[in-house]
């Protein structure tokens, strides 16, 4: 009898421990996973204020991490938080030290712990086509040729250099006062290029993606990718040796690049990068409701996915509406409700969207940058998390989330319906794109289909009602702005003007 418990009790045993093996490798599936997730690009200065002094700082993020979760976030891009002399960190002078103002090293691995317990990535601006002046590694090297670090940047002491213009528009060298003689410098005078045609500056960066992902980094957004060189080929070289690199480490670490260009110039990336961002198809979505023309958006989505992905189908396009370059969606489109079109969009596409914090509040901001990238305002009365580094030229009282989490109509509870739809149904993170003709040029029928499931994203950008051709049957209405309970369509679907209709058959 003993023995029959004995091995009843082993048996039990064994399947517990089987069961919970197969839930921890889910948990950890689920954690690798990048392509569906949608991430939230956080300028870590303007974002929430936890030491009162009027700066955002890394605690703040680790504060915010639930209120991202519950809008329906599962990643974070942090931009530059390594030590610079900037406000916005593009200019690094020490990679393996944290901004002051923003917290210590600490701070950063406690931000990762309690992002990881809540299945939120982390991701960090990894900014090594330059360094700042202020970089040991130039100090040294512009005030002596015998330096070590003397070939870390390219220079020249031909006083012609002067005159050349980057294929972006800009100077290309700025003078050396120091040795009378010229530093390669394409962004900026205080940011001289590094030179990748030498392997100590290639084994420099590799070391410091170690530090960050030994410490538990889940990838990188790389800064200005089609910089290295002035040669597409040669970058992509580079980034795939990188990419090498940085996956020996981790094997499911994701490496996202800005390639800012037409889709055609992005396309070969795709053999070097998990990730690009999707400047071609922001740019269609802000002028084609602008303009009323998103009937043809479907189609082009697609052939811009196929283009993307044709030669590394595991390839994950990032689309997105606004950035820190750019002037934010709010103020392209000057309204609420084409706001949620945009959103509709492109929080329904395959991919890894990327939202710009305060996006989700309606902020808005047009150039110059510092106006792009002002406080998020957590409260129009209690302002002691608001970051205080500028003033706001928002209107506090429309977009201060306390606000927003009042009115059931606001643009924050339209976001977070979305990504609710997004992270509960396959088809809106997986799903193949088709268009379905609506003959009206400002209405789009988007299908996405995965598996058995298909869901319709309906959105009427003109001010007329109109009727569209869809498939009979009845249709589950899973989000629609105008409130309707029900939708059954007898060959035709009757849509009102200014309609965000999302339905599954």
């Amino acid at each position: 009898m003993r023995k029959k418990v004995s091995i009843a009790m082993s048996l039990i045993l064994i399947v517990s421990l089987f069961l919970g093996c197969s839930k921890q490798t889910v948990a950890q599936k689920d954690q690798q996973n990048y392509d569906g997730r949608t991430f939230y690009e956080i300028f870590v200065r303007s974002f929430n204020d936890s030491n009162g002094d009027g700066i955002g700082d890394l605690n703040g993020v680790t504060e915010k991490l639930d209120y991202l979760k519950d809008l329906g976030v599962n990643g974070i891009w942090l931009m530059p938080i390594n030590d610079s002399p900037s406000y916005h960190g593009y200019d690094v002078t020490d990679y393996y030290k944290i901004n002051p103002q923003y917290g210590t090293m600490e701070d950063l691995k406690k931000l990762l712990q309690e992002a990881h317990k809540r299945d939120i990535k982390v991701s960090m601006d990894m900014v090594i086509n330059h360094t700042s002046t202020e970089n040991k590694w130039f100090k040294e090297a512009r005030a002596d040729k015998n330096s070590k670090y003397r070939d870390y940047y390219i220079w020249s002491s031909d006083s012609s250099v002067e005159d050349v213009i980057s294929k972006m528009n800009t100077k290309t060298w700025t003078k050396n006062d120091v040795l009378n003689d010229y530093y390669y410098s394409i962004f900026s005078e205080s940011m001289p290029d590094l030179n990748y045609d030498n392997k100590e500056v290639r084994q420099e960066v590799k070391n410091i993606a170690k530090y960050y992902i030994d410490m538990g980094l889940d990838g990188f957004r790389l800064d200005a990718a089609k910089w290295i060189y002035e040669d597409d080929s040669k970058n992509i070289q580079w980034w795939q040796e990188y990419s090498s690199y940085c996956k020996s480490l981790n094997k499911n670490f994701i490496l996202t690049g800005e390639v800012w260009d037409n889709l055609y110039a992005i396309a070969p990336y795709q053999e070097a990068l998990d990730s690009t961002f999707n400047f071609p198809l922001a740019d269609s979505i802000n002028k084609g409701l602008s303009s009323q023309s998103i009937e043809d958006l479907p189609s082009e989505i697609k052939d811009n996915y196929s283009i993307l992905k044709e030669k590394n189908k595991n390839f994950v396009p990032a689309p997105f509406l606004s950035n820190h370059d750019q002037n934010r969606v709010m103020s392209n489109l000057g309204d609420i409700e084409k706001a949620k079109m945009a959103a509709a969009i492109y929080l329904t596409l395959p991919g890894t969207p990327y939202i710009y914090y305060g996006e989700e509040t309606g902020m808005t901001g047009a150039k110059p940058d510092e106006h792009i990238r002002e406080p998020f305002i957590w409260d129009n009365k209690d302002t002691s998390k608001n970051t205080k580094w500028m003033e706001s030229t928002n209107d506090i009282d429309k977009i201060a989330l306390n606000v927003q989490k009042e009115d059931k109509n606001s643009i924050y509870n339209f976001y977070k319906k979305l990504l609710q739809l997004r992270n509960n149904y396959k088809a809106l993170r997986l799903g193949e794109v088709d268009k379905i003709e609506t003959n009206d040029s400002g209405v789009l029928n988007m299908k996405r289909t995965y598996d058995k499931d298909s869901i319709y994203v309906i959105v009427n950008s003109t001010s007329a009602d109109c009727k569209i051709p869809l498939e009979k049957g009845k249709y589950e209405v899973l989000l629609d702005n105008k409130e309707n309970k029900k939708v059954k369509s007898n060959g035709t679907l009757e849509v009102k003007a200014g309609e965000i209709l999302i339905i599954k058959k």
